[in-house]
């Protein structure tokens, strides 16, 4: 990295926002439903600072907050014109370790449950799968909902009706973890058995609270063109006409710059847009890095590049490049291989990642042994790719490239890896290890 390219690390310790006022925003920006029975102290909190809160997420993002004691919820709308499309709930498995996240069929039956649950607070299992299967069939015809089987029909395969039924758990299992419904067992049990059944209870207040904007029954909403739907869903986030004013148009880049510091993993300086402009500004700059530091936030920025890490995990999920498991082991070897080609911003398509990573099965074969038949290489490759994209390293596919495209974040990474053979022949390794030195630089 050339010195002069490099503006220095931008960490900022002072905060506008008391510490405690801090961590009920770091937890807003991580969880945007925030309720009592998931944190109570957190809770408290938000409903001791809920003025300074509001006030804070208005003039920084634009976004609304509302804090609601006597119902115990406390709802962050965290709207973007055009949201992370690749950042969908994770599922959490008892009987399973580690986290998926959930497939386009789970969320389209979350959608589903919800609608059923406001008609009817109070259920079963059993009756919520038969009201949505009965949705489906007279929709799935003409395209708008998928079809949906979680029983098996007479000559009919069971993997498919297992698939749809597990489906629909998962959607129960993400209401059961936002708080918005309670059951009577153990949700696993309608895994485990096509026979068992629970019964279901769900807060109307929580229920309304999930909706991220309003409505569509209060809008002019035609269903047989969906690709106007944005457009009237977030006709609040759309351009401003040229007639505002110029505090109007300044606080919309405001607002837009903020949104992307605090929402994500890193951030292009363009120019040529809002975002770059307002944060290659002094006052801009500042104001940025001082919202994030309110929320425990850490912003390394260069000329063209700003990343944003949270060294305490509060606001994210992701612990890049912290190495726990074989395929974020995996993450930091594709990142050294692709920071050390002719050219780091080139495409990277998964069979490249693949033949990267395959090298080094082969060269250390005591290394992530479970991805060492014909298909494992590829699917480490999409896994270590995924995990570079959450941290901002490279940018998922789109529906016109299909490749994943590196980020300017990529020359911010100082990676060795240690080759085994050079140890000590006394050295005891984990047969796991892929030993690597990571630093920012």
């Amino acid at each position: 990295m050339l010195e002069d390219e490099f503006l220095g690390p931008d960490i900022v310790t002072e905060s506008s926002v008391d510490h405690e006022c801090g961590q009920v925003i770091a937890e807003l920006l991580r969880n945007p439903l925030l309720t009592q029975d998931a944190d109570s102290d957190l809770f408290r909190l938000a409903t001791l600072y809920d003025d300074e809160l509001v006030r804070w997420f208005r003039e920084m993002t634009g976004w609304r907050l509302e804090v609601h004691p006597a119902d115990g919820v406390c709802r962050l709308y965290k709207r973007r014109r055009v949201p992370p499309c690749d950042r969908v709930p994770l599922l959490v498995r008892q009987q399973r370790a580690g986290r998926r996240p959930a497939s386009p069929l789970v969320l389209t039956l979350l959608c589903l449950v919800c609608e059923q649950l406001w008609r009817n607070p109070e259920t079963s299992f059993n009756d919520l799968q038969r009201d949505i299967a009965q949705t489906c069939a007279t929709e799935a015809d003409e395209g708008r909902l998928p079809q949906f089987q979680p029983v098996a029909q007479a000559g009919e395969e069971h993997a498919r009706a297992n698939t749809h039924r597990v489906a629909l758990v998962d959607a129960v299992r993400l209401l059961l973890k936002w708080h918005v419904i309670k059951v009577d067992r153990p949700v696993d049990i309608a895994e485990q058995d096509d026979r068992a059944d629970l019964l279901i209870s769900a807060r109307r207040e929580r229920l309304i609270a999930l909706q991220a904007c309003p409505s569509p029954t209060l809008l002019n909403i035609d269903l047989t063109k969906p690709e106007t739907h944005i457009e009237l869903l977030c006709s609040d986030q759309a351009d401003l006409p040229e007639h505002v004013s110029m505090r109007e148009h300044e606080r919309r880049r405001r607002h837009l710059s903020l949104r992307a510091v605090l929402d994500d993993p890193g951030v292009p300086i363009d120019s040529s847009h809002d975002v770059g402009r307002y944060l290659t500004s002094p006052a801009g700059r500042r104001r940025a890095t001082t919202a994030a530091a309110a929320a425990g936030l850490v912003c390394v920025i260069r000329r063209d590049w700003w990343t944003v890490a949270d060294p305490e995990g509060g606001t994210t999920e992701c612990e890049f490049p912290r190495v726990r498991t074989q395929e974020q082991q995996a993450a930091l070897v594709l990142l050294f291989e692709l920071a050390h080609r002719q050219d780091p911003a080139a495409p990277v398509s998964v069979e490249l990642a693949a033949a990267l990573l395959r090298k080094h099965l082969e060269q250390a074969p005591w290394w992530a042994r479970r991805y060492r038949g014909q298909r494992g290489p590829g699917r480490l490759a999409e896994i270590a790719c995924q995990q570079l994209a959450d941290a901002g390293v490279l940018e998922p596919p789109t529906p016109e490239m299909n490749s994943w495209q590196p980020t300017s974040a990529i020359h911010l990474w100082s990676i060795r890896i240690i080759n085994p053979q050079q140890q000590h022949s006394s050295s005891v390794l984990d047969e796991s290890d892929l030993i690597e030195d990571k630093e920012l630089l």
